[in-house]
């Protein structure tokens, strides 16, 4: 499933082709797995799926022709799915399956279907028959059905309405350019390691959608064997069944089957299904609940070390996504470690997290204190021990936010580190503000000097063309908390009008204390027009789904974590404790869950005054963040946890996305340009 470079060795160096590796993999009716070794797909060259048989017995090369033409027939009836790619009801250019067979003994095989090459001249020149030229449209709409990335589109409502009001409108055309895989998303969902991987990103990158789609892949490659996929907020399993069931629809027309596929909570309880749980009931150990260890200051991670340093529980999977992985204590980390499946160089676990993210107050760890060392004193997991040769790397970095829109997410991180006020917390150097996909624009980043980034467009390209009398941001007071609670019902009433359906409308509680309150008389208000809500923390025991058709969701900021919204609307922004940490994160977490609009209310206090005086200096300031570096020995520092070839590959890719946009060049231009040299 290794996504390759463009290829400048058979094609021209100006034909914009993409080759991928074991690509496509699809499933037939009998539940056969069936692969391309090579895909060649090209602007004038339509759709190439070669199969390698390096056997000289006729009957062997025979069945890989079966193989191949079955992965051609099941990517030409993906394509025939798009309107834009058919005329007078047939694909306009041709899938064509053929058989590399070097080493056959006998006679040429020719059975009309399928090509067959014994030489690579002939293998060339038939990669090299040209077909039907396709615009940008149409090759857009045939690499995101090849990628998958055409899946994602389906979790957007369908409006056949032409006349849609300007709110509803900017909105579906804004999740057109969200619901898009970009070249780095691509990569890493793409791209199949023999070994442990670390995703990092903010929030909005794509991490839950990469891991679902690695999920349904590792499915469709191999159905027998146990994939795990696991979160730390509870209201996730919804959507991350959603996502593996799209993506396993789009490839293999069926759905995945959960019995292999287990899409489970971290800890779970007596009654739900959790990783920790499952596995004392395997183990044939008891299971211990929050109750049991509510008074202790890590109850998950005590369970967890508990289970890990009395009974080591027996491998179990094959593939273990952990997703949300900043929440989760080491010894979780450790607990998957033995579930894992194989050598420890060669443990499929993939782990994605956002450090900017935790709402608990957790460090940022490197796989070293994550996993813990082995009996001979070396660490269980080391991202650079494991790196198999040829390979760039293990470790991938998400610079892209398409969720949020640009102005909101810089308004996040400033609020988030409280820049404009006393910062909380900072990132490292300049190095990571660059990671997280901001220019450095001036600074050393020393204790007492004045830095500035910016974040460019590129990093942050969903734009949202909102009517002009409707702010894409909103802070405003109320006189109390009826007057709060009525401010926010007239928000949803106007967006709804606009055409937006109740559950694209998030309503987040910043003060825990009074979400119950809150949410109560949002309700009752909202109930009265006729418009339902799903308050997912009237049931505290049960995981809910986050998001029910039709319904606005009411949540505080942990049910939060993980999820979306086109309008977030943010109650009791009086309560943030600005002096602290964990303040700011609820923060940063509240507004970065919104793709389109943010409404902040809150009761009129000195704590609210500060709150909108740092919203609109952050604001003024936007797209850049100035500030003064703290002392960093008085602060707690997110760390980098980039390992230096890592941190240069990064840079690179950062320096040729930059030029790639000062100098409106392509990929293809990019791959010409090292093909040439």
């Amino acid at each position: 499933m290794v996504k390759s470079l463009r290829s400048g060795n058979v094609y021209p160096a100006s034909a914009n082709v993409i080759l991928y590796t074991g690509w496509p993999q699809v499933r037939d009716y009998d539940g056969r797995t069936h692969s391309s070794d090579l895909t060649a797909f090209g602007d004038d060259y339509g759709i190439k799926l070669v199969k390698i048989s390096l056997s000289t017995n006729a009957g062997e090369v025979r069945r890989d022709a079966q193989s191949i033409l079955q992965a051609a027939a099941t990517t030409e009836a993906l394509m025939s799915k798009s309107l834009l790619l058919k005329r007078r009801r047939k694909l306009i250019f041709e899938v064509i399956p053929i058989v590399y067979a070097p080493n056959l003994d006998g006679p040429r095989i020719d059975d009309g279907e399928v090509e067959f090459a014994d030489s690579e001249s002939e293998l060339f020149r038939l990669l090299k028959t040209s077909d039907q030229s396709l615009d940008p449209a149409q090759r857009d709409e045939v690499q995101a059905i090849i990628e998958g990335a055409k899946a994602l589109g389906q979790l957007a409502d369908a409006d056949d309405d032409d006349e849609l009001h300007p709110i509803a409108r900017a909105y579906r055309d804004l999740e057109a350019i969200i619901y898009n895989f970009d070249a780095s998303q691509r990569s890493v969902a793409l791209t199949g390691i023999q070994g442990p991987q670390r995703i990092r990103g903010l929030a909005g990158t794509g991490k839950t959608v990469i891991l679902a789609m690695k999920a349904a892949l590792a499915h469709i490659e191999n159905p027998n064997a146990k994939i795990l996929i696991t979160y730390y907020t509870r209201s996730l399993r919804d959507i991350i069944e959603r996502l593996i069931t799209r993506f396993h629809r789009h490839f293999a027309e069926v759905d995945p089957n959960w019995e292999n596929v287990h899409v489970r909570h971290s800890w779970g309880r007596s009654n739900v299904p959790g990783v920790y749980r499952d596995t004392c009931i395997r183990e044939g150990i008891a299971f211990r609940n929050f109750g049991d260890v509510k008074t202790k200051r890590d109850p998950f991670g005590s369970v967890c070390r508990e289970l890990v340093e009395a009974h080591p529980p027996a491998p179990f999977y094959d593939v273990i996504l952990v997703d949300e992985g900043q929440d989760f204590p080491d010894s979780f980390y450790q607990m998957c470690f033995f579930l894992a499946k194989g050598p420890r160089d060669q443990k499929q676990i993939i782990w994605a997290y956002d450090e900017l993210q935790n709402v608990f107050d957790v460090k940022v760890r490197e796989p070293e204190q994550l996993f813990g060392d082995d009996r001979d004193g070396a660490p269980r997991i080391s991202l650079a021990r494991s790196l198999p040769p040829g390979t760039d790397t293990n470790d991938f970095v998400l610079q892209r936010a398409y969720r949020n829109q640009r102005e909101i997410l810089v308004l996040a991180h400033a609020m988030g580190f409280g820049v404009y006020k006393a910062p909380v917390q900072m990132l490292e150097n300049a190095k990571h503000w660059e990671d997280v996909g901001y220019d450095v624009i001036a600074g050393p980043f020393t204790t007492g000097s004045v830095n500035v980034v910016e974040r460019p467009l590129v990093n942050s390209p969903s734009t949202l063309a909102t009517p002009a009398d409707v702010g894409l941001i909103d802070i405003r007071a109320a006189d109390d908390f009826g007057s709060e609670v009525e401010m926010a019902a007239h928000e949803i009433q106007r967006f709804i009008d606009g055409g937006l359906h109740p559950h694209e409308i998030l309503v987040v509680s910043l003060d825990d204390k009074a979400a119950r309150s809150y949410f109560s008389a949002l309700s009752k208000t909202l109930a009265a027009c006729d418009i339902p809500c799903n308050n997912i923390i009237n049931d505290p025991y049960s995981e809910p789904p986050f998001r029910l058709d039709g319904k606005v969701t009411l949540s505080t900021v942990y049910r939060a974590k993980g999820n979306e919204a086109a309008v977030v609307i943010v109650l009791g922004a009086d309560a943030a404790v600005l002096e602290t940490r964990t303040g700011r994160n609820k923060l940063f977490v509240a507004f970065t869950r919104t793709k389109g609009w943010l409404r902040i209310f809150g009761v009129r206090s000195r704590t609210f005054a500060a709150l909108e005086a740092e919203v609109a200096k952050a604001r003024a300031k936007s797209p850049r963040i100035e500030f003064t570096m703290p002392d960093m020995t008085n602060l707690n520092t997110i760390q980098r946890g980039l390992e230096e070839k890592h941190a240069r590959i990064i840079e690179a890719r950062r320096r040729m996305d930059r030029m790639k946009d000062e100098l409106s060049l392509s990929d293809d231009d990019i791959a010409s340009l090292f093909t040439e040299e």
